[in-house]
């Protein structure tokens, strides 16, 4: 032993306050109590443990965690890089001990002093701990994994471990193999990249700091792998729309990852990013010639992805993946970037990704590389029906100017007829001619005949397409064609069935001409999602729905296909004609307005036509402004209405409207008697009951009741047989004296037109939400308050009282009403404190956006689309049951009324205001039975309508309508006896009342007993 010492720096001459204490960490943000228990788990059952990981994977913070609650003592070291000095880091071990444990000796710097060697002084200052039962934490090893001392020291620290003591290794590398064999002799446990990265409920609970939890949950676990501090940032800038305080995941990738890995390594790993799937071959091909040597060492690091078991293949996490792209354009000359980007191309070509090949190869401009990628891609783009890509590839290759070939050529014009772009298929057709057109021998022949014709009837170019298809052979293709061409030419050939097994063209196109036709039944059952042809013919299923009063269905699909995808007559037609019929007057403008843009676009001369047409409905049906109306009428006349029979007709009906609004009677017959003879010769049928409702309108202003009577006929006719009741009531709104004369002509009050009258007075606006609202109070029977699908308890039923009036009202309601109506004061102080504490209560138990808002003297609900009362839902439903018909209307109001019967609203409150909302919305209630019983009866559903009139009877024994549909449903079930029964109940319940029986009731039995 040499008597040379060495000099030990003491290591209170240094600042390692924070070297030596466990960190502090955040329970709201940082705790995982899964991974807690497993590391704690492990330090039970295992002497070491190693956790490596890439920077941000939260090593340090989940160790603080675990080990805070230990029973054992704990010791912190965390190492920076400075532990070189000969002696040093076994100080910094000392004074780690001496935090939990005081009196610890410090043997390891005497050790040092004496001469002994680094590792064998490790080794006498581990057998110091014995009997301990210390754990040692040392954090960021990775920091001395190139300095061999220190290595030595850390080894020789494992190897003389006491078995009571445990040692804890936190790293970002893969510790030094002197290192690991030391651990594995001392039974070593390990923590890796996926056993930090956050689970899907980790990760819903760590966005608590930054407000409710994202939507964007499940695409933000797969941007980032879990990799918390990319999951952070990414949560952060998705829930806050905005990271500009607190930096950006580059930036700390930048700053606290990119730094620490070896410069070669960086590099090769900038690189290599390009790739979904970093492995050493297509490396090489990017021109990596030592990529070998590089994977092998970027398997010593640990970074944000995932290695396949035998360490050959990287999957970086995309989060990360596109911070390294960027810092490629950063780093790299433009020529590199484009090398690389290029060679990635032809690995994307090479495995059979043709699509991203595509979009790389366009985004470095070389379109004839794209070019001949595309024609082997484009038909698996538009076969999964991504319309929107192949367009823009369409456009940025420039194929309408390449010759195609006939299946290229099919594509284009299949894409045109998706995109509802006939322009597009024209431009192609107009430059090479048809020629090209794939001949009778070609799976591709009958479609593009078809979608050829279809283009140039867009353009008007009628004889064009009628040669077109004449070429057709007979078949589905054929029929579809001369239906197209009929809507033009007046005619009226037999209808082909849509089928969801065949072509999706075919049935797409089948499915717009039969909208025109009136076929809405057919619409009813589109085509099945499977088939492929759904989003072909959608807007027209919208459409359909809308025609048939079922709003709710329709607006809810039309807000879902509104955000991603841009269909013309979605847009520019079904949105229209949607906030029309819901009364919503700028929205109806605003989707008139984008629809121009839209229609601009598609180079239809049809589609500008049918814009100006629902331009002249709109001005007349919400403003009655009859020269705005003759003003579009005039543009689509110009645009070229009169060369189609079915706009042409439109025409009239609009302009038959607009005469009969300024009292032009002759003018007005003139026009909707040519719409009404056109359309019934070419059966579309879909306007003919509004056709027919202003007609009768005209015949009886002009003195012909006889005529009049006859066309009020055929528009109930045609109204049944479609199930277009609620263009009938439309229709009827503007003309309300057609069904009041019809309903009083009628014999019995059950009829069709006391139906539609009585929806036509009690009618109240129409009102449908596509969003699934948050809070929701139940007001029939006991009252019920769930947000976000939890029940919530109020502890005053005056909030209870003012959320259901707020609610009910769907306005800002004064405070002076507020007062009235719920605390029997005007303007007293206690009536005001009272509103106070009621609103105190509500903000107890109400998120901040759900709950009622003051604006200057007006309380209300700042989101109503989020926020619903029952009660005014089930009257929503029955106003839109009205516009409804036959089963469809039937089961609606069954389902709703069933709802109504959970209990009268609001049973357990009683204040002066609730009894007379409860009455209103009993007398609602009660009429919605008896209309859902007489439909019921005339669709020979005797059961159902029997038990709706007896719940009415039990519950209101003076409603005459329900006692004659009771003695009626008696009769039609061959019950003579029951008859008199009936009447005789009747009159006694009249008896009570102190009125004799009605001369109807009584002409009504004296009819059913002959």
């Amino acid at each position: 032993m040499t008597d040379e010492r060495v000099a030990i720096p003491d290591p209170r001459r240094f600042l390692i306050q924070r070297k030596v204490v466990v960190p502090e960490v955040r329970d709201d943000l940082t705790s995982r109590p899964r991974l807690t228990h497993r590391i704690q788990s492990l330090l039970e059952r295992h002497q070491s443990l190693s956790v490596c990981a890439a920077a941000g994977s939260g090593k340090s913070t989940a160790m603080a965690h675990a080990v805070r609650d230990l029973s054992r003592p704990v010791a912190w070291l965390s190492l920076d890089g400075t532990e070189s000095t000969p002696g040093r880091l076994i100080a910094y071990l000392e004074a780690a001990v001496e935090r939990p444990l005081p009196q610890s000796p410090r043997v390891g710097s005497e050790a040092v002093r004496a001469g002994i060697t680094d590792e064998e002084a490790a080794g006498l200052l581990a057998e110091s701990w014995a009997g301990t039962g210390v754990v040692l934490v040392c954090d960021n090893v990775d920091r001395v994994a190139a300095d061999g001392r220190s290595v030595a020291i850390l080894a020789g620290l494992v190897r003389y471990l006491p078995p009571d003591v445990g040692i804890v290794l936190v790293s970002r590398r893969q510790l030094p193999l002197e290192i690991l064999f030391e651990m594995e002799h001392a039974d070593l446990a390990e923590l890796d990249q996926d056993d930090l990265n956050l689970d899907r409920d980790e990760a819903e609970g760590s966005l608590v700091r930054y407000g409710e939890p994202s939507a964007d949950l499940d695409r933000m676990l797969a941007l980032t792998g879990g990799w918390v501090t990319g999951f952070l940032f990414e949560g952060r800038r998705t829930l806050l729309a905005s990271d500009a305080d607190e930096g950006t995941c580059g930036e700390y990738v930048a700053a606290h990852l990119l730094p620490r890995l070896p410069a070669a390594v960086r590099s090769f790993l900038v690189r290599t990013s390009l790739l979904t799937e970093v492995t050493g071959e297509q490396a090489v091909v990017l021109g990596e010639s030592d990529a070998a040597r590089m994977m092998a060492a970027l398997a010593e690091e640990r970074v944000p992805g995932e290695w396949h078991d035998d360490r050959s293949r990287l999957v970086l996490y995309p989060q990360f993946r596109e911070i390294l792209q960027a810092e490629l354009v950063r780093s790299e000359d433009s020529e590199t970037v484009h090398r690389l980007r290029r060679a990635h191309a032809d690995i994307l070509a090479g495995e059979g990704r043709l699509e991203d090949a595509v979009n790389t190869l366009l985004s470095l401009g070389d379109t004839e590389a794209a070019w001949r990628q595309a024609a082997l891609a484009l038909p698996g783009l538009v076969a999964r029906m991504d319309f929107a890509s192949a367009a823009r590839w369409l456009d940025e290759l420039g194929v309408v100017t390449r010759m195609p070939t006939p299946e290229v050529g099919t594509l284009v014009l299949r894409v045109s007829f998706a995109l509802e772009q006939c322009g597009r298929g024209n431009a192609l057709l107009e430059r090479h001619g048809l020629d090209w057109l794939p001949g009778p021998e070609s799976p591709y022949f009958e479609e593009a005949l078809l979608l050829a014709a279809w283009c140039r009837w867009h353009s008007g170019r009628l004889a064009e397409a009628r040669s077109l298809a004449e070429r057709l052979p007979a078949g589905r293709a054929r029929d579809t064609a001369d239906n197209l061409l009929a809507l033009s030419d007046g005619t009226s050939p037999p209808f082909p069935d849509i089928s969801s097994s065949r072509s999706e063209t075919v049935d797409g196109l089948l499915m717009r001409i039969g909208y025109f036709r009136g076929r809405l039944r057919e619409l009813d059952h589109p085509p099945a999602a499977d088939a492929g042809n759904a989003p072909l013919g959608m807007p027209w299923v919208i459409a359909g729905l809308r025609a048939t009063g079922r709003l709710d269905e329709a607006m809810e699909m039309y807000e879902v296909l509104r955000g991603s995808w841009e269909p013309p007559w979605l847009h520019a037609f079904d949105a229209v004609d949607l906030m029309i019929d819901l009364g919503r007057r700028d929205e109806a403008w605003a989707a008139m307005t984008r629809g121009r843009r839209l229609i601009a676009d598609t180079g239809s001369r049809v589609y500008s036509v049918f814009g100006h047409l629902n331009e002249a409905k709109l001005s007349l049906r919400l403003h009655k402004d009859t020269e705005a109306a003759h003003r579009a009428l005039a543009e689509a006349e110009a645009g070229g209405a009169g060369e189609h029979a079915f706009s042409r007709e439109l025409c009239q009906l609009w302009r038959g409207l607009s005469y009969l609004l300024q009292g032009r009677d002759e003018d007005a017959r003139s026009e909707l008697e040519s719409a009404q003879a056109s359309m019934r010769q070419g059966d579309r049928r879909l306007e003919l009951a509004t056709t027919a409702a202003y007609l009768a309108e005209v015949y009886w202003r002009l003195g012909d009741e006889e005529a009049a009577d006859a066309a009020a006929d055929l528009a109930l006719t045609e109204a049944t047989t479609r199930g277009s009741q609620h263009l009938l009531l439309t229709a009827l709104s503007d003309v309300p004296a057609v069904a009041v004369r019809a309903a009083d002509a009628s014999p019995s009050r059950l009829s069709r037109w006391h139906e539609l009258t009585a929806m036509l007075s009690d009618q109240g606006p129409l009102r449908v939400t596509a969003r699934a609202p948050r809070l929701i109070l139940e007001e029939f029977g006991d009252p019920i308050l769930t947000v976000d699908g939890q029940p919530v308890t109020l502890r005053l039923s005056k909030s209870l009282e003012l959320l259901s009036y707020l609610l009910g009202a769907r306005r800002g309601v004064p405070r002076s009403e507020l007062l009235g109506e719920l605390f029997d004061s005007r303007n007293d102080a206690a009536g005001r404190s009272y509103l106070r504490q009621a609103l105190y209560r509500l903000r107890e138990v109400l998120p901040e956006e759900l709950m009622p808002h003051q604006d200057g003297e007006h309380f209300l609900i700042p989101k109503p689309d989020l926020v619903c009362g029952t009660s005014q839902v089930v009257l929503d439903s029955l106003v839109q049951a009205d516009h409804q018909d036959g089963e469809i209307r039937l089961r609606r109001m069954i389902e709703v009324l069933a709802h109504a019967g959970r209990g009268p609203y609001l049973a357990t409150l009683s204040s002066d205001w609730v009894e007379r909302r409860r009455a209103e919305i009993d007398e609602r209630v009660t009429s919605g039975r008896i209309d859902a019983a007489r439909l019921a009866f005339r669709l020979s559903r005797y059961r159902e309508a029997r038990q709706l009139v007896e719940q009415v009877l039990r519950l209101s024994p003076h409603r005459e309508q329900a006692w004659q549909l009771a003695i009626s449903l008696a009769h039609a079930s061959g019950s003579d006896d029951g008859v008199i029964a009936l009447y005789q109940r009747y009159a006694a319940a009249m008896r009570d009342l102190g009125v004799a029986p009605s001369a109807e009731v009584r002409r009504l039995v004296t009819q059913l007993r002959r």
